[in-house]
């Protein structure tokens, strides 16, 4: 199973192996878990898109719940941003309450940024 990401890496898994990083070029493979920067371009593509390369594949036997909630996480406001976009296109939220909660109360994030985890947060800790 292999999933082609923007930057030249692949994601890829041999039967029920770990996930891996393969370099296109180079061939340099490393665990996915331990590398979810590489994987952050995946955001740039919708949930469904990404899902729908990753066939027959349950969604959380993927590194996609790690990679979402590292980009909440993350530097800056485009990851986060991305993440939230995920969120809002219908990715799972129940396990990641606990991210949004802290968002939505930082000062080093923007407040439509906070704004964003809070509608989120709302929705989904009083569902």
């Amino acid at each position: 199973m292999t999933l082609r990401i923007s930057n030249g890496l692949l994601l890829v898994r041999d039967g029920v192996g770990p996930w891996l990083i393969q370099g296109a070029a180079d061939g340099l493979v490393c665990p996915a878990g331990d590398r979810l920067v590489w994987l952050l371009p995946l955001l740039e593509s919708t949930p469904s898109d990404v899902s729908a390369a990753l066939p027959d594949v349950p969604v959380a036997d993927t590194p996609l719940p790690a990679l979402v909630r590292f980009a909440l996480t993350a530097w800056g406001e485009h990851w986060p941003t991305l993440a939230l976009d995920w969120l809002n296109a219908g990715w799972p939220i129940r396990d990641l309450l606990d991210v949004l909660d802290d968002m939505k109360d930082s000062r080093e994030l923007s407040q439509p940024l906070r704004y964003r985890a809070l509608r989120l947060w709302r929705a989904s800790a009083h569902a």
